[in-house]
């Protein structure tokens, strides 16, 4: 693991919740620290507790970990998954959208360079698509409704707002 995967996982703090009410649970941050509380987690009886829901208590990954619906099942995909992020966050605000679309996690890597990120308004990327793809002689610019014209662009689908000022790009 290198040094920032570590910062990732240290950053983020876990609880792993018995479905049985004989059992207490425990905070975790990492695969590890999870496999080894989990396997000497004990009811009141002294039988292995072996289900759990999990929660997300704090850290920065939160919607993504909601979204995506991460369990028992997938939690070493979703250790994976924050390697495979390495703390990129436009890559994150691409998988927290496609993950609300409905994606699978095993889904998400291989989706998110079909995508850009833009921070800035609609208004604001459609003076810039403008600037780049056209040349508007001299004063005529001015008379370009770039407001209407990124509001027509969001209703259309071209560009989607995940965000206040943040928009996704295909």
């Amino acid at each position: 693991m290198s040094a920032l995967v570590d910062d990732i996982w240290a950053d983020s703090v876990y609880f792993a919740q018995p479905y049985s009410l004989d059992a207490t649970g425990f905070y975790f941050s990492d695969p590890e620290e999870y496999r080894r509380k989990a396997d000497a987690n004990r009811d009141r009886f002294g039988d292995p507790v072996e289900e759990y829901e999990l929660q997300y208590i704090n850290g920065e990954y939160y919607k993504l970990f909601d979204a995506l619906g991460v369990s028992q099942a997938s939690l070493a995909e979703w250790f994976e998954l924050l390697d495979e992020l390495g703390g990129d966050e436009d890559r994150y605000l691409i998988a927290c959208h496609l993950a609300d679309d409905g994606y699978a996690m095993s889904e998400l890597a291989a989706k998110w360079d079909d995508f850009r990120v833009f921070r800035g308004t609609a208004a604001e990327y459609a003076e810039q698509i403008v600037d780049e793809c056209y040349e508007v002689p001299g004063n005529l610019g001015r008379y370009i409704d770039y407001e209407r014209l990124g509001r027509d662009m969001v209703l259309e689908g071209s560009v989607i707002e995940i965000e206040r000022d943040v928009l996704l790009l295909a």
